[in-house]
């Protein structure tokens, strides 16, 4: 049996607002000591201290636009030790620290000893009926979280509850175990802005799976607040539930299919569910922003009462097969966070009863998302602000060490020249906005356009390899090039001379031509296309279009009455064969100047 206990924090004078609630999710990346307690590696826990006062300054910066940030999530075992309580604690204490907010902080592995010292620090809350000190053995290590609430008062109140179910690594131990929990907390009060209860409560990873006595420990919560209702003669909601993970397959079948049964009315039908705000907190998948196979993906989980889906939002996607894998939440409103590296998420979630009923109140469920870096980190893809889609996925693409030109050809003698031009151009391709990189791709894929880049799958990722390994032949070639993705996705020089560039990538060298044609840019000057096919063939001048009537000697300047006539045609095998044949880069440079004379 898992008890529930009732904290009033409406008592204690703490009001949420009913509207939107601003909420900022610290997604650092932890290293363990590889044994248990499982707590962070000791060299590594000045950084999570870092990570904690990192995350609680971009709390106090409000950059959701509230007026303060109402709560503040530290996954499972982010916390160090009684340090990293310490230092929270202490943050909220200070002055400058708004009142009536939440920090929830997954604490990582404690002995007995640190644990007793944890729950008899001032103002320290903790189950002494279900969880007596004497149930923990001295054998046994403690998995906690930690609630602190900063009251109108300015005292900062805090409670304890212990992991309720252990993960398997916590399972598969040598000499140590871990102890398990029997009560979860549910804390209450009345909106600020409504006269409407609230409640909200936490559990930590597993335990959103994991059972006992043949009920799922969401099962334990939601029948201990209807067994509360029915006391009252009435329906109480749960607002807000919080599920702070160190779970490296947050979108494993066994974590997603509890979801449609926690939602389900039938069950529990004293607990309304359908405007619950289910908020998964995740550790990242490595030290820095990027592609990561595990971890990350800290999401936010709605009914779809009264929200939209959007398309393609900054910052997060939809869930289902691109992020999931799988439309397992397809009755839901999954909004997924697409960075899973190190990084801290601010946004605001919306209640849904406060939206107009009918077509007119259908809104998103999740506004002003941004994305905020550890350490002063200078990356697009956590910029302190929004984060279009296409700048994630092309910065992902542009991590790859396997679309450089010298990993691919590591032996010839322009290697080192085409490694260096390779990061020249990862750097500038950078630097575009969002509109730039969105042309740059189209430009290189003929699906491109198609999908969103939330849908975008090798093809799209083979052509902006063909686009870095391009532009590195042309940089070794001493054709240095400015990337704008307007009009071109680059601009060369050739001597004196300016020169629009595509490299694209399809099927044929017909079907690249028809895509350069049927989204022509607008260019004054002469434009190189330079155009790989799926066996990397040499360009021929049969492979032109019926209806490019282009002279034999192409013009220097686009004829408004022939707009592809200032094109200049190169098969990408040309190139390639010229970068493979040079012996030094003005060897490449001549090669190249009689493909683009």
């Amino acid at each position: 049996m898992v008890a529930v206990r009732e904290v009033d924090l409406g008592a204690l004078g703490v009001r949420l607002p009913r509207g939107e609630v601003a909420m900022v999710i610290a997604q650092p990346h932890v290293v363990f000591v590889p044994q248990e307690p499982f707590t962070w590696e000791p060299a590594e826990r000045q950084r999570a201290l870092q990570c904690i006062d990192e995350t609680l300054a971009v709390s106090r910066r409000c950059a959701h636009g509230a007026d303060k940030t109402h709560f503040t999530v530290f996954p499972e075992c982010t916390v160090p030790g009684l340090d990293g309580v310490d230092r929270i604690t202490a943050a909220l204490q200070a002055a400058e620290w708004p009142t009536e907010t939440i920090v929830i902080g997954g604490v990582d592995g404690l002995t007995k000893a640190q644990f007793v010292e944890l729950v008899q620090k001032p103002n320290t809350t903790y189950d002494t009926v279900e969880n007596r000190l004497d149930r923990v053995h001295e054998h046994q290590w403690v998995n906690c979280v930690l609630i602190w609430a900063k009251l109108p008062t300015g005292e900062v109140r805090s409670w304890v509850q212990p992991k309720l179910s252990p993960a398997w690594v916590e399972l598969n131990v040598n000499h140590m175990s871990m102890y398990q929990g029997r009560s979860i907390y549910v804390f209450k009060g009345i909106h600020s802005n409504a006269d409407a209860p609230y409640q909200f409560a936490a559990l930590l990873c597993f335990d959103w799976i994991g059972s006992t006595d043949a009920k799922r420990m969401w099962e334990w919560l939601l029948e201990g607040i209807a067994t509360r209702a029915g006391q009252l003669g009435g329906i109480l909601p749960l607002t807000w539930l919080f599920v702070a993970q160190c779970n490296p397959a947050p979108s494993h079948a066994s974590f997603m299919s509890q979801v449609g049964p926690f939602f389900d009315p039938a069950h529990y039908p004293r607990v309304t569910r359908d405007e619950t705000c289910l908020v998964m907190a995740n550790v990242a998948g490595k030290a820095t922003p990027g592609m990561a196979e595990k971890f990350g993906q800290s999401a936010v989980i709605v009914t779809q009462s009264r929200f939209s889906r959007p398309e393609c939002m900054p910052t997060y996607g939809n869930g289902g097969t691109p992020q999931r894998g799988g439309d397992i939440l397809e009755n839901f409103r999954d909004a997924v966070f697409r960075e899973r590296g190190a990084c801290i998420h601010s946004f605001l979630v919306i209640h849904p009863s406060t939206l107009p009923p009918g077509s007119a109140g259908r809104r998103f469920a999740l506004r002003e998302p941004t994305v905020h870096p550890f350490n002063g980190a200078d990356d697009p893809r956590a910029p302190g602000g929004a984060v279009p889609a296409v700048v994630k996925w092309m910065n992902d693409e542009l991590d790859e060490p396997s679309k450089s030109l010298a990993t691919k050809y590591s032996n010839l003698p322009l290697t080192a020249a085409a490694g260096a031009a390779h990061q020249r151009a990862v750097g500038e391709l950078r630097k575009l906005k969002a509109d730039a990189i969105n042309s740059t791709v189209n430009f290189a894929s003929l699906t491109a356009c198609k999908g969103t880049p939330d849908e975008w799958k090798a093809g799209e990722s083979h052509a902006v390899k063909h686009l870095l390994h391009t532009f590195s032949i042309l940089d070794v070639a001493q054709y240095p090039a400015t990337f704008h993705g307007n009009g071109a996705q680059a601009t060369i020089m050739k001597d004196e001379t300016s020169l629009e560039v595509i490299a694209v990538m399809g099927t044929s060298h017909e079907d690249c031509d028809k895509h350069v044609l049927n989204c022509l840019p607008a260019h004054k000057g002469q434009l190189v296309v330079v155009s790989r096919d799926e066996d990397n063939t040499p360009w021929d001048p049969r492979f032109k279009s019926i209806y490019d009537q282009v002279p034999d000697e192409p013009s220097t300047e686009a004829k408004f009455t022939q707009p592809t006539s200032a094109i200049i045609r190169v098969g990408y095998h040309d190139v390639l064969d010229a970068y493979r044949s040079s012996a030094n880069e003005s060897d490449l440079k001549e090669a190249l100047d009689a493909k683009f004379s």
